[in-house]
């Protein structure tokens, strides 16, 4: 029941090739539990919604502080664009989705020069998303579309992140 990480250096290959994922039973007891597959999406989900959350805050705290339409702006835009993010990111790190541009399955892996690509390039995802969206639905007259504007550069985002890192993770790695 361990979870494998063969993969491409940078890369959690582990949990998009097994069903097992780490659980908790208290008292600082760890263990590893194969999981059903909306158990191990739920699971996947928490993680990544860590992952994406926590090096997005500087964007996201901007755009709240500083957004006070209401109904389709900046802040409607960034939701379904951080929603988006974190459920696709979900589906990538359990092997529902494949990556393009990229035979290894799974999502990026947490090293340092990952961390910092994440910080850069969530921060700017959410703030193309966030100002990007709102911009195209003034352009084509539709203040609704930001919605999903935001959910189609999110997506699209999302699932070239794991091959922007990796090239990254190879850059630097040399």
């Amino acid at each position: 029941m361990r979870e494998r990480d063969d993969g491409a250096p940078g890369r959690q290959t582990g949990p998009a090739t097994t069903a097992t994922r780490r659980s908790w039973y208290g008292h600082g007891t760890l263990t590893r539990v194969e999981k059903s597959p909306v158990n191990r999406y739920l699971h996947d989900v928490t993680y990544v919604f860590a992952d994406v959350s926590i090096p997005s805050l500087p964007v996201l705290f901007v755009v709240m502080m500083t957004s006070v339409e209401a109904g389709f702006g900046a802040v409607p835009a960034t939701m379904v664009g951080w929603a988006t993010l974190v459920a696709v990111a979900a589906a990538i790190r359990g092997g529902w989705i494949q990556p393009p541009a990229t035979d290894t399955p799974g999502w990026v892996a947490v090293t340092p020069s990952l961390v910092v690509l994440r910080l850069v390039y969530y921060n700017l995802l959410l703030f193309a998303v966030a100002y990007g969206s709102v911009a195209l639905a003034d352009l084509v007259g539709r203040p609704a579309a930001s919605l999903g504007f935001a959910f189609a550069i999110a997506l699209l985002a999302t699932v070239l992140f794991p091959r922007v890192a990796e090239s990254v993770y190879r850059r630097l790695s040399v």
